[in-house]
């Protein structure tokens, strides 16, 4: 089986062949070098980055992160069965893993006959027999987009993954969908196998985390001062830190803010309290600020300014 630790092989892999640092990748992909160490140890990383660090690898990103699929093309009409059993095996297992309620399917374009595994109503939310069950659940874009997605399989061979929104009485839900194509005794690609599996909570964090940073960035660009927006562990999620001149680049504040939580747990515990505090820590004033949003997640707002008349270690 695939583990999440050879993804981490494959991009440390990566960074040696093209003699590129973590510190480099970082910048050229505006992400801290915490996250990409994260990577390099098999950590999560979302859809966005993973096309963007894929992309600037110049590399597949299915492949990036999961490995290689199972890619044996039949070479008579019996041996596709097989094929296509052990394609749908090998995919599944990669990501077992991941969630428990995982969907195998398989269409057949000669026959329109489509079928998925029992379990397709727990991540669903609806029993499906046919393609127009499934088009019913989405919106014309999400449609389209499946349709694009399928169709380059067809043309240009190989696998796709992308996130889909379906919506049910009022309520939705996002399903990652990962495919890939089988070839018929035609030598074409005639059958199209998958998994989907229900991604709805990693989705809302990260559309919830890209509208806070999209409202931050505006905030945090018109503070001189270092300004940070972490989780309850200190890791940053958004930051005004461009630039040294204060001696406090983007490393060395991740550095600081982990340092900040371990060191003064009951300090942030009444933060988290009363909404605000203030100390001094490492030369510098801290303010903390507490924000709770819509979903009750918790998150700390940060503003660093120097002691007077002291240097900041």
């Amino acid at each position: 089986m695939t583990s999440t630790n050879e993804f981490g092989k494959r991009l440390l892999a990566l960074l040696k062949q093209k003699k590129m640092s973590q510190l480099r990748l970082a910048e050229a992909l505006g992400v801290s070098r915490t996250a990409v160490n994260k990577w390099t140890k098999g950590g999560m990383i979302d859809e966005g980055n993973l096309d963007r660090l894929a992309s600037h690898l110049e590399v597949d990103k299915i492949w990036l992160k999961y490995g290689e699929y199972t890619n044996v093309q039949p070479e008579q009409g019996q041996q596709q069965a097989d094929t296509g059993q052990t394609r749908v095996s090998n995919i599944t297992e990669l990501h077992l893993q991941e969630s428990a309620e995982i969907v195998t399917w398989e269409w057949d374009l000669l026959t329109d006959e489509l079928q998925y595994s029992d379990n397709v109503e727990a991540v669903y939310g609806v029993r499906l027999n046919t393609n127009d069950d499934f088009w019913a659940l989405m919106n014309d874009e999400a449609r389209d987009k499946l349709v694009n997605g399928y169709s380059r399989i067809i043309r240009e061979g190989g696998a796709h993954e992308m996130d889909f929104k379906i919506e049910r009485h009022g309520q939705h839900r996002w399903i990652t969908s990962r495919a890939t194509g089988v070839k018929g005794p035609n030598g074409k690609v005639t059958k199209l196998l998958g998994i989907s599996l229900d991604n709805t909570e990693r989705k809302n964090n990260e559309l919830r985390l890209r509208k806070m940073k999209q409202y931050f960035d505006v905030l945090l660009a018109h503070m001189d001062h270092p300004v940070v927006f972490t989780d309850k562990a200190g890791e940053i999620l958004v930051s005004n830190r461009q630039g040294q001149a204060d001696g406090l680049d983007y490393l060395e504040l991740q550095r600081l803010l982990y340092q900040l939580v371990m060191n003064n747990k009951a300090w942030l515990e009444r933060v988290c309290e009363t909404g605000k505090g203030r100390l001094q820590f490492q030369g510098w004033e801290v303010t903390a600020h507490h924000h709770l949003d819509d979903d009750q997640q918790s998150f700390l707002l940060f503003e660093f300014e120097q002691e007077a008349g002291r240097t900041a270690k």
